[in-house]
């Protein structure tokens, strides 16, 4: 593990401190955390943004736009019937 040195003001001090306490970790501990936690929120929006920027592709891909609509036309028909009725609990 490295050691750091970090100034913080006197007031962020005092409430680390009285937070770290209240939660009964270390300052050192709480800081920590409170990075760890900084840090997956940066991820998240990172992964939030790559998302929203492949949807946006997606919708101006004609070729998309047709795969989906041809997906979605096989979902929505309906199935052929089945001289089985696997699914329900009673025979017919």
């Amino acid at each position: 593990m490295t050691n750091l040195s970090i100034n913080f003001p006197d007031n962020i001090v005092k409430v680390t401190s009285e937070v770290a306490k209240k939660l009964g970790i270390s300052r050192t501990e709480f800081i920590r955390q409170a990075v760890m936690h900084e840090l997956n929120n940066f991820q998240a929006q990172l992964e939030q943004n790559n998302i929203t920027k492949s949807f946006a592709a997606m919708k101006k891909s004609k070729e998309y736009q047709e795969e989906a609509g041809l997906i979605m036309d096989r979902l929505n028909s309906s199935l052929p019937l089945e001289g089985e009725e696997w699914w329900s609990k009673t025979k017919r």
